[in-house]
Parts: structure tokens; sequence; C-alpha cells
């Protein structure tokens, strides 16, 4: 019965990281209808809504702990900033592109802020998947021929302020752990995303989604349920069920799907330097979560 119920998890891990891998797509088109922050405010409206029967069905209070809250609220204002790199990156840039540089280069990213703010030891394993993630990560972006001014035009800025600020979210996560369970955490966040991006969208028409057709709703929707709130519940739910090593190791799917996505839906190439750079960047990720 155990098997089988692990077996059920599985599948619906590797869903929920093909979902993740599809955001990208999604992302791309609700660029084409309007700005990023409007994208931010519905997306986290519909997250927050779609949370509250996770909230309920799991049976967490809607109270946050005293203890909690500056995480909470960190987190918040992170995971505005994080989207509103990831979209703006998307509208401007590839949407395959920015799957595999944002999901392939936060662990690296991450391990190496936990050295500086926290002054955690790398091992030799760590200090070689840096340097394949980051050699990775110049390949995609193809930094032999880049300046500041391509970085912008193609969005891979954006991409690596979105990798940076999502290692920020990793790393308060991280520490928030014990003081506040992932599904109420994960809800308040995504809540108190939603009001920043309400400041930073104003002035702009807030109602004008209700103009756009159902390719718009449905692309929305997939992102706010299905990556938001799907991809992140299984995950978590997958990483106490089945260890977080293991559950980690599906991560690996999302760049591929996201390239594979982009590909079909979009009709996005894959040229030859991003494909070094993914297997670079891949093989780094995965050097870091060897043990």
């Amino acid at each position: 019965m155990r098997s089988i119920l692990q077996f059920k998890l599985q599948i619906a891990l590797i869903f929920a990281m093909a979902v993740w891998g599809l955001s990208w797509t999604n992302a791309k088109i609700i660029g084409i209808y309007t700005s990023p922050s409007l994208s931010m405010v519905w997306r986290f409206f519909l997250a927050s809504i779609c949370f509250v029967p996770v909230m309920k069905w799991t049976g967490h209070s809607f109270k946050i702990p005293q203890n909690a809250f500056k995480y909470v609220f960190l987190n918040g204002c992170l995971m505005t900033l994080y989207n509103y790199f990831y979209f703006r990156g998307t509208q401007l840039g590839l949407a395959g592109v920015g799957g595999v540089i944002v999901t392939t280069l936060n662990p690296i990213i991450t391990s190496l802020l936990a050295v500086i703010i926290f002054k955690d030891m790398l091992k030799s394993k760590d200090v070689w998947g840096a340097v394949l993630g980051l050699t990775g990560g110049a390949f995609i972006i193809k930094i032999w021929s880049v300046n500041y001014f391509d970085l912008v035009q193609n969005g891979n800025i954006h991409f690596l302020l979105a990798s940076t600020s999502w290692a920020f979210v990793t790393l308060v996560t991280t520490s928030s752990k014990n003081k506040i369970h992932f599904i109420p955490y994960s809800f308040w966040s995504i809540s108190i995303a939603g009001v920043f991006s309400i400041f930073i969208s104003m002035g702009e028409p807030i109602l004008s989604v209700f103009n756009y057709g159902w390719n718009f709703w449905l692309n929305l929707f997939i992102l706010s349920a299905g990556a938001m709130v799907f991809g992140t519940t299984v995950y978590f739910l997958a990483a106490v069920r089945l260890g977080s090593r293991k559950a980690s190791a599906y991560v690996f799917t999302v760049p591929v799907t996201a390239i594979g996505f982009s590909m079909i839906i979009l009709g996005e190439h894959l040229d030859w330097s991003t494909a070094i750079g993914s297997l670079f960047a891949v093989s780094g990720v995965y050097l870091i979560n060897k043990s």
C-alpha cells in the first residue's frame, strides 16, 4: 500500500515539474497581453484564492505565529521582486532560456549566498558544481558577445536577477521551516506579494484583463493554480514523504520541459550555446545536490 502511494506521489511530482516547466511559456504568452505588474496582481490573487481550499484540506490555521511573521513578510517582498523579473524577462526574452537560467543557477547562487551570509562551508563538490553552473550560465547568455544593453534587451539580465531573488527566497524559507508550516507560509507569502503588486500597479487599468479572451485566462490559471499552488504543494509534500534529496532530483526535469514546451508552443529554437550551457548547469546542480 505504501509503495502504491509513493508511486502515485512520484507521478504527481513529475506532472508538477512539467507544470513548472510549462509556466515559462505561460508567462511569455501572458506578457503579450499585459504588463508585468498587472500579471503579478492577478497571478497572486488567483493563487491566494486557490490556496484557501488547500489550507482547509490540510487543516492548517490561517493565523501567523508571531515569531514567523518577519519571515513571511520578507518572503512576500522577495516573491514580488522575483515575479517582476520573471514576467519582464519572459516578455523580453526567450521563455525556454529563462527556464534554464533561473532553475539551474538558483541552487548555485543559493549555495554561494549561504557561504557569504551564514558562513556555510563548501565541499569540493560544491565548488566544482558552482564552477560548472556559472560556466553553463555564461554559455547560455553568450557572455563572449554580450554587453549590458544586450542583457537588458534580450531579458537575460532579468532572468539573472530572478534567479538571485529566488535564491534569497530559498534562504528565507529555509530559515522559517521551524517557525511555520510551508502551506500557511506559502499562502501568506503569496497574499502579501499580491498586496505589494497592487501598489506597484497603481495607475494601471487593473480590470482591463477582463477584456482578454480564454487564451489569457487559461495561461494565467495554469500559472496560478497549476505552478504556484499545485506544483508547490506537491513538491513540498514529496519532500516530506519521499525525502528532500529524492524530491529535488525531479527539479532536473524543469529546464528540459521549459525548453520543450517553448519549442513546441512558441516555436523557439534551441541553439548550441543554450544546449551546452544547459548540460554544464544541470551537471553543476547535480554535484551540489549529490550527497
